[in-house]
């Protein structure tokens, strides 16, 4: 087995970081550079757990938070239909390294969204968007992040 890919992210993160939308003392949201969906996003634990069952009622508490926030957040700002959130971890089993608890968020619009004069239909409403590709420019990747803590802010 070889060691976790994500834990090397999380060390040296804080909240400075262009891709940070938000953090507690035990988890972290970031921003994925993929833009498939407008808002994508990752929940990731900062400390080690390989499975959901490990979770403590404090890492619950502090999820729920950070769920219901940033949810709230990117449909506020965008006008999201719907979350969508995943926590498989399935890539990591395949190429034989050890899991950690994350959540991917994806946000749905029906009828797609359109931020900074960019496009983001969802094809395939209500059906997930597999393999697709959608990265942003730096540039828009920062209005995305700004877009959302700016809201997280007020709230």
């Amino acid at each position: 087995m070889r060691e976790c890919e994500i834990c090397p992210f999380l060390v040296d993160q804080s909240a400075g970081d262009e891709n940070v939308l938000m953090q507690t003392d035990r988890w972290v949201s970031v921003l994925d550079q993929n833009q498939s969906y407008l808002g994508k996003s990752y929940v990731t634990l900062r400390q080690h757990k390989e499975t959901i069952s490990e979770l403590d009622m404090v890492d619950w508490g502090e999820l729920h938070i950070v769920m219901s926030s940033l949810e709230g957040a990117i449909k506020r700002a965008f006008g999201a239909s719907v979350a969508n959130w995943e926590c498989l971890m399935n890539n990591a089993v395949m190429a034989n390294q050890p899991t950690h608890v994350h959540w991917h968020l994806y946000p749905r619009y029906l009828g797609g969204a359109v931020f900074e004069g960019v496009e983001f239909p969802d094809e395939k409403w209500p059906r997930h968007l597999e393999g697709v590709k959608r990265p942003v420019n730096q540039e828009l990747f920062a209005e995305i992040a700004g877009k959302i803590r700016e809201d997280l802010r007020g709230n």
